[in-house]
């Protein structure tokens, strides 16, 4: 647990997300902190919330999160302006969302760049009712690779937690600590980690397929992309790690494109 002393009191963004008429809308959004919103209103039917932070990162002493209420009959994009940069000092960054009745919650942020002796920790608590739906993607980077830093930041600490109908069904915790041994060393020649989760009504039939997929494509210790997946509950889970950042992002994209014909939306197509 990091103190107060380290981090600043906790500046919470809020987002109330409703169902229209014909689409979805932002009912309510109010920033907090170096924490900027952004709701721009896209082709498609989802409302969408862009986060971005004064100075293109998280600086020392950094403590944000933002609270998401997507309502029922809404379908939700939550993204980045850009990259999240973990600049060097201690930051931390919490995004909780609440997916009410039969909503849909498609989270994509760009990648996680956590810079030298960058201490950030991250929290992410998604809460689905029974009938809500999710696809979620976090990609952290090995860092400025160009300028030479590669893992090398000071600790990396993400929390996924996922309720479903009030019970708890996942918690994934992962963590990047050299005290545990040099991180360059152990993770090789890969320079970003992928997670991607899919679960709920809307989209499991989806990850079923991605799963079965999946078990049919042998794995070679040299491929530039390896993916593993587990089920669970009405989802999947799937980790990702490639050898370039470019290839992780595009593994996200691909496991979640029927997701996003699906729902209707593509959360890359303001980024590509």
């Amino acid at each position: 647990m990091l103190s107060s002393a380290v981090l600043g009191s906790l500046a919470t963004a809020q987002v109330v997300v409703r169902a229209g008429f014909d689409r979805s809308e932002v009912h309510r959004a109010r920033a907090a902190g170096p924490l900027r919103l952004l709701t721009p209103r896209a082709a498609g039917r989802a409302a969408w919330v862009v986060t971005s932070s004064l100075g293109g990162g998280l600086v020392h002493g950094d403590n944000v999160a933002c609270e998401i209420a997507i309502h029922p009959g809404a379908t939700c994009v939550i993204t980045t302006q850009s990259s999240t940069k973990a600049y060097r000092g201690t930051t931390s960054q919490q995004l909780r969302v609440r997916a009410l009745g039969d909503a849909t919650a498609l989270i994509v942020p760009d990648p996680i760049v956590p810079y030298r002796d960058a201490t950030f920790t991250q929290l992410t608590s998604i809460e689905l009712d029974a009938s809500a739906s999710l696809a979620l993607v976090d990609v952290v980077t090995a860092g400025r690779v160009a300028h030479g830093e590669r893992w090398s930041a000071t600790r990396f600490d993400s929390t996924l937690s996922i309720s479903l109908d009030g019970t708890r069904r996942l918690v994934d915790r992962f963590v990047l600590d050299p005290e545990d041994g040099s991180l360059a060393r152990r993770l090789g020649r890969f320079e970003a980690i992928g997670t991607v989760v899919i679960c709920g009504p809307r989209v499991d039939l989806i990850a079923t397929a991605q799963l079965a997929a999946l078990a049919e494509i042998p794995v070679r210790r040299d491929d530039p992309v390896i993916i593993a997946g587990s089920p669970f509950a009405t989802g999947a889970m799937f980790r990702i790690a490639g050898d370039r950042v470019h290839a992780v992002v595009e593994t996200t994209r691909e496991l979640l494109r029927e997701v996003c014909r699906a729902v209707g939306e593509d959360p890359w197509s303001r980024k590509f």
